[in-house]
C-alpha cells in the first residue's frame, strides 16, 4: 500500500509520461465536458489525510497547479485523487468492445477512431479470448489469451499455472475441461447465450518468460491467429499501441478511482490505449527479465493481454504485470521470436531472426526435472540428475549416478564446475590454487560426502555455512565452507543461488539415496512420501520435520527449501509423479507449504507481509491490520492450491491420507532482548524489519499478535478443507496437524524452529500417522476424528467458575493427541443439533467444541479436563453468528438467559459474559463485561457443568436461533 506522499511522486512521474513536451507544462488539461461526471462542486472535498476522496474538477485543476509549482507536500488527497481520475479517464482510457469493434476514445486518442485504424484493429479483437477456470470456485477467470498459430492460444505462465502444472513443454499435467476459452465475453453479449471452447492441452510453460501456449479445439474458420512482431522494442519506443484484455476489479489498489475509470464494469472485453515506454529489467518468478514497458490502464484480470501495435496491427508483447501509477510490463514479441522452442512449436511471426541460447539454463532446469533431455537442437550439453537408485547385482548394494555440472553464464565468463565427471578438468577462477594445494577439501569429495547417506547431517554442517545475503523466506542461505572446501565465496547472487541449488539437490539426493538403501536392505517401515518447503527440508544446519521422521518411516523426499506453493502446484509440481513411483508401497503423503506465499517475497524481492498488512495506526485492535483485500486474496490462494492437491491425490489415490500443518506462530527479530543469531539469515529480514522500517509497527508485542493472527487464519483455511480431522472438512481424507503453540521459544530465526523445536512438530506429525494409518477399528479414541478443533483463538479466557481452579489445569499436547480418547458431552450435542435443526443453512465457520494448541496451554473448557472413566470429556462448544444463515448468536444467547438451563456454567457473546452462579457482585444470569482476548462477536460460547448429570443429560434445550 503507496503512502499519500508516494502516490504523489508516481502520480508526477505518470503526468511527465503523458504530456507531449515530457514536462508539466505541457499536460493538456480536458475540459469539463470532457470528464464525463467530475464536474465542478459547490463545495471543497474533504482534505482530511484518510478521508474518502471528494473530489471535484476544482479540485483536480488545484493538484496539478501543486504538482507544477513542485509543492508536492501541499497536494490534498482529493486534489491528488482528481488529478488520478482525469489523467487517467482521459489520457488512457479503457473502452469497451462490443459489435465487432470498440467504442469511441476521442480527446488524445481521436486517431484511433478512424475508418483506418478500426480496419485494422476491428479483425484482431475476436482472437483474444477470457480463460474460463470452471473447477476452481474462488477465481471467477484466469485471465486473458489470444490465438498465435492454428489452434494455439498464448497466455501468462502464471495463469497456466492455475490450472496446469509444471515447466517446460513435458511432463507438464493438465485435465482437460479445467479451462476454457470465451471470446465473446464482452458488454453486449449474453452470458445465457456464452459459448466455450476447451483447452485439450497445455503444450509449453517458458521456463524463464511469463508465458504458456495451450492448444484450443473447436475453432470456428473465422478465428484467425494474430501475428507476432519481431521489431525489437528499442525500435518501438513511444509508439502507440493498444492493450485488449479483460480488466478485473482489483483489490490491491484503489478501488474508488477503478470504479471511476471503468464506470464499475469489469471483468468484460476493452480495449486500453497507451504508449511503449524504455524496456526494464523486472523480477519474473525466480528470473529478472528484461520486459518491455507499456503505461495504458491495466487491471488484475489483463494478464495475458495481447499488446498491439496500431501502426501495423502485430502484437509487439505479452502483458504479465503491472505497479499502480508506475509502469506496466510485457513479454516482447521479438525475445519469443528469438526462442528456437516458441518457433517451432508454431507461433505465427511475421519473420524470421537469429536465435539465441541466452534462456538455455532456465531450459537445462525444465528439462531437468522432466529427467530427460528435452529439446534435441540445443548445442549446450545437458547433464540430468538420476533421482532413483538402480540395484547392482549385490544384495543391498546401491548406484546412485549423481553428476552435478552447474555453469553459470555471467558475462561470458566460465565458472566453476561441481561434480564433474573424470573426463572433464574443472575449470578454476584465475589466480585460484588446486585444492590439496591448500590443504581443503575439494567439491568433489564434498559431494561424494553428500552422496554417502552413512554420513550423518551433523558430520557434515562443519563444512557448510550461512550467507545471509543470499536468504530468502523458508530459503535460507547456505553455501559451501570456503574455509574447508575448495569453492571461492560466491561473487554474485546468481553464483550464491547456485550454489544454494547445488545444497539443495544434494539434500534431496541423500534423502532418496538412504530411501533406497534401506528398501533394498528389506527394511519394512511404512513408506510416506513428501512434498514442502524448508519445514520440510532444511539443507544441513537444522534438523527438520523429515528428518525427525525418518527414525519411523521411509519418506521419500521431493521438499526443497524456498518451495513456495506457486512452484509445488502449479510451475514445478512433482508430487504426483513422486506418488505414482511409489504407488502400491506409499501409505501416506506430507503436505508443507503456504508460509512462503504469506510471509515470504515476492517476485521482485519485496516483503509479501508489507503488502498485505496495514501500516501502523495507534489504538486499532490486531484483526483490523489484517482485515485487508490483500490478506483475503492470499489466504484465496492458499486454499485453492490445497484443494487442488488434495482433489489431484483424491481422484488417484482415493484413499491416501494427506497431512499437512499451517506452521506454528513465527516471533518476529529484532526486538528488544533478542538472542537469536542464525548464520544463514539476518534475524529480523522477513518480519521484524519490514513491520517496523515499512509499516511503521515498532511494538514487538503487536508484530507478534499480527502474526499470531495470520497463522490462525491459516489454519483455518485448512480446516475447512481437512475432513479426516473435522467433520466439515471438504476431503476425507486429509489430515490437518495442529503445530501452534508447539514450538514456544524454540525458533532458530524468524521462521524455522530449533532443532528440538522440530523434534516438537515431528511428534505431532508422529501422532497424526499413527491416527491416520489406523483401520477405523482399530481407532481407540474415534471422536478425535470427528470434532472441529475451535477456530476461535483466545475463547473463553480469563473464566473460571468457583472451585475449579485445579480441576481447569492447562493440558499438555501428549494428553489430547495422545491414544487416549476423549468425547463431546452429550448435552453440548444435543444442543448443537437443536441449533441445527432450526438453522439448516447456517455457516458453521467459527463452530468449534475440542481446543487446539493455543487452548491447551490455558485454562479452558475446550479441553478435555473432566474425566469419565478413562475417557476425557469436552463441555464447551461454539456456535457461529450466522443471522443471514437463520442462526443469530444475540437470539440464542438471550434465549438462553431467560431459559436458565441448570446446565449452563456460563455463556460468553458480544465482550459480555453470563454465568450460573454469582461473581463478583454480579447476580447469575446477568450479563458482564467480558475483556478476554477474544471479543466474541464471530461466535457465542457456551460452557456446560462438570457434574455428569448436567454435561451429560439430554434434556431438551429450549432456545430460539
Amino acid at each position: 500500500m503507496l503512502s499519500h506522499m508516494e502516490r504523489v511522486s508516481r502520480v508526477r512521474t505518470m503526468l511527465r509520461q503523458v504530456s507531449p513536451g515530457d514536462d508539466l507544462d505541457s499536460l493538456p488539461i480536458p475540459p469539463p465536458d470532457q470528464v464525463g461526471d467530475l464536474q465542478p462542486m459547490s463545495t471543497a472535498g474533504d482534505h482530511r489525510p484518510g478521508a474518502v476522496p471528494q473530489f471535484g474538477y476544482n479540485d483536480a485543476l488545484e493538484g496539478i497547479r501543486k504538482l507544477k509549482e513542485q509543492r508536492d507536500d501541499q497536494v490534498s488527497p482529493s486534489e491528488l485523487f482528481g488529478v488520478e481520475a482525469i489523467v487517467l479517464a482521459h489520457d488512457r482510457p479503457a473502452v469497451f468492445v462490443r459489435a465487432g469493434t470498440y467504442d469511441q476514445l476521442g480527446g488524445v486518442w481521436s486517431q484511433l477512431d478512424t475508418m483506418e485504424m478500426r480496419n485494422r484493429i476491428n479483425p484482431l479483437l475476436g482472437s483474444i479470448g477470457r480463460i474460463e477456470l470452471p473447477n476452481m470456485y474462488t477465481v471467477p477467470y484466469g485471465g486473458t489469451g489470444f490465438l498465435v498459430g492454428p489452434g494455439l492460444l498464448m497466455t501468462n505462465r502464471h495463469v497456466a499455472r492455475l490450472f496446469a502444472e509444471g515447466l517446460g513443454v513435458e511432463g507438464l499435467l493438465y485435465r482437460p475441461g479445467d479451462a476454457l476459452v470465451d471470446f465473446a465475453c464482452q458488454i453486449d453479449s449474453d452470458p445465457a447465450q456464452a459459448s466455450y471452447l476447451m483447452v485439450e492441452r497445455v503444450l509449453m510453460i517458458h521456463p524463464y518468460w511469463d508465458m504458456a501456449l495451450v492448444q484450443v479445439s473447436g475453432l470456428p474458420p473465422n478465428y484467425q491467429p494474430l501475428t507476432l512482431s519481431v521489431r525489437a522494442p528499442e525500435d518501438l519506443v513511444n509508439r502507440d499501441m493498444v492493450a485488449v484484455g479483460y480488466p478485473a476489479r482489483d483489490d490491491r489498489n484503489d478501488l474508488v478511482l477503478q470504479d471511476r475509470i471503468f464506470a464499475g464494469v469489469y471483468n468484460v472485453k476493452r480495449l486500453q490505449p497507451g504508449k511503449i515506454r524504455r524496456r526494464t529489467r523486472v523480477r519474473s518468478f525466480e528470473n529478472e527479465v528484461n520486459a518491455m514497458v507499456h503505461d495504458s490502464s491495466t487491471l488484475g484480470g489483463n494478464s495475458g493481454s495481447a499488446l498491439i501495435d496500431v501502426s501495423t496491427g502485430h502484437i509487439v508483447g505479452l502483458h504479465f504485470a503491472g505497479e499502480y501509477l508506475k509502469a506496466n510490463y510485457a513479454v516482447p514479441s521479438y525475445e519469443l521470436a528469438r526462442d528456437a522452442r516458441v518457433v517451432a512449436a508454431g507461433v505465427q511471426f511475421d519473420g524470421r531472426i537469429a536465435v539465441t541460447d541466452q534462456w538455455q539454463p532456465a531450459w537445462h532446469f525444465a528439462d531437468g526435472r522432466g529427467g530427460r533431455r528435452m529439446y534435441e537442437g540445443t548445442q549446450v550439453p545437458v547433464q540430468t540428475v538420476q533421482p532413483a537408485a538402480r540395484e547392482t547385482g549385490d544384495a543391498g548394494a546401491l548406484q546412485i549416478p549423481i553428476n552435478l555440472r552447474i555453469t553459470v553464464d555471467v558475462n561470458g565468463t566460465p565458472q566453476v564446475g561441481l561434480g564433474a565427471t573424470p573426463e572433464e578438468r574443472p575449470m578454476a577462477r584465475p589466480g585460484i590454487k588446486p585444492a590439496r594445494a591448500r590443504g581443503r577439501m575439494s567439491m568433489r569429495e564434498l559431494t561424494e560426502m553428500m552422496r554417502n547417506p552413512s554420513v550423518s547431517e551433523t558430520a557434515l554442517r562443519p563444512y557448510f555455512v550461512g550467507d545471509p545475503t543470499l536468504a530468502k523466506p523458508f530459503a535460507p542461505g547456505i553455501i559451501p565452507n570456503p574455509e574447508l572446501v575448495d569453492i571461492a565465496p560466491p561473487r554474485d547472487i546468481v553464483e550464491g543461488a547456485m550454489a544454494m541449488s547445488w545444497a539443495n539437490g544434494l539434500s534431496r539426493m541423500r534423502r532418496q539415496a538412504a530411501f533406497q538403501a534401506r528398501i533394498a536392505a528389506g527394511d519394512r517401515k511404512p513408506v510416506l512420501v513428501s512434498e514442502g518447503d524448508s519445514w520440510f527440508q532444511f539443507p544441513v544446519l537444522l534438523s527438520d520435520v523429515i528428518d525427525g521422521l525418518t527414525g519411523d518411516y521411509n519418506v521419500w523426499s521431493v521438499d526443497a527449501a524456498g518451495d513456495t506453493l506457486q512452484n509445488m502446484v502449479f510451475d514445478g509440481a512433482e508430487y504426483m509423479q513422486a506418488l505414482r513411483r511409489n504407488a502400491g508401497n506409499v501409505k501416506a503423503f506430507l503436505f508443507s507449504g503456504g508460509g512462503n506465499d504469506i510471509v515470504g517475497e515476492d517476485g521482485r524481492g519485496k516483503s509479501v507481509v508489507t503488502q498485505i498488512v496495514k501500516r501502523f495506526q495507534a489504538g486499532q485492535p490486531v484483526s483490523w491490520y489484517l482485515d485487508t483485500p490483500a490478506v483475503e486474496q492470499k489466504l484465496r490462494f492458499v486454499e485453492d492450491c490445497y484443494r487442488r492437491v488434495l482433489d489431484n491425490v483424491a481422484r488417484e489415490f482415493p484413499n491416501l491420507p494427506v497431512v499437512c500443518h499451517g506452521y506454528d506462530y513465527a516471533v518476529p527479530g529484532g526486538g528488544p532482548g533478542e538472542t537469536r543469531h542464525p548464520s544463514w539469515a539476518a534475524v529480523d529480514k522477513w518480519l521484524g524489519r519490514p513491520m517496523r522500517e515499512e509499516l511503521g509497527i515498532e511494538d514487538p508485542a503487536l508484530q507478534r499478535a499480527i502474526v499470531h493472527e495470520l497463522i490462525d487464519r491459516l489454519n483455518l483455511v485448512l480446516q475447512r478443507l481437512c475432513g479426516a480431522s473435522y467433520p466439515s472438512g471438504l476431503f476425507r481424507n486429509a489430515w490437518h496437524v495442529d503445530v501452534r503453540g508447539t514450538v514456544g521459544a524454540r525458533w532458530a530465526d524468524e521462521l524455522h524452529p530449533t532443532d528440538d523445536g522440530f523434534a516438537s512438530v515431528s511428534g505431532l506429525f508422529g501422532n497424526a500417522l499413527r491416527k491416520a494409518l489406523r483401520s477405523p477399528d482399530e481407532s481407540v479414541a474415534p471422536d478425535m476424528r470427528e470434532e472441529v478443533r475451535t477456530p476461535n483463538i483466545g475463547d473463553d479466557a480469563g473464566e473460571q467458575a468457583p472451585g475449579t481452579g485445579q480441576e481447569l489445569a492447562p493440558l499438555s499436547s501428549s494428553y489430547i493427541d495422545s491414544a487416549r480418547p476423549w468425547r463431546l458431552a452429550k448435552a453440548i450435542t444435543a444442543l448443537r443439533e437443536e441449533v441445527n435443526r432450526q438453522a439448516p443453512n447456517r455457516s458453521k465457520l467459527s463452530d468449534g467444541t475440542i481446543g487446539d494448541a493455543a487452548h491447551r496451554s490455558r485454562d479452558s473448557d475446550h479441553n478435555p479436563w473432566i474425566e469419565d472413566g478413562s475417557t476425557g470429556v469436552v463441555s464447551a462448544i461454539d456456535i457461529t453468528h450466522d443471522a443471514a444463515g437463520g442462526c443469530s448468536a444475540e437470539t440464542l444467547a438471550q434465549s438462553l438467559q431467560s431459559g436458565r438451563d441448570g446446565r449452563i456454567k456460563y455463556v460468553i457473546w458480544n465482550r459480555r459474559i453470563m454465568s450460573s452462579y454469582a461473581h463478583n457482585g454480579t447476580a447469575p444470569w446477568v450479563w458482564r463485561s467480558y475483556s478476554g482476548s477474544n471479543p466474541h462477536t464471530k461466535h457465542v460460547h457456551i460452557s456446560l457443568n462438570s457434574e455428569k448429570s448436567d454435561y451429560d443429560s439430554t434434556a431438551p434445550w429450549r432456545i430460539a436461533v
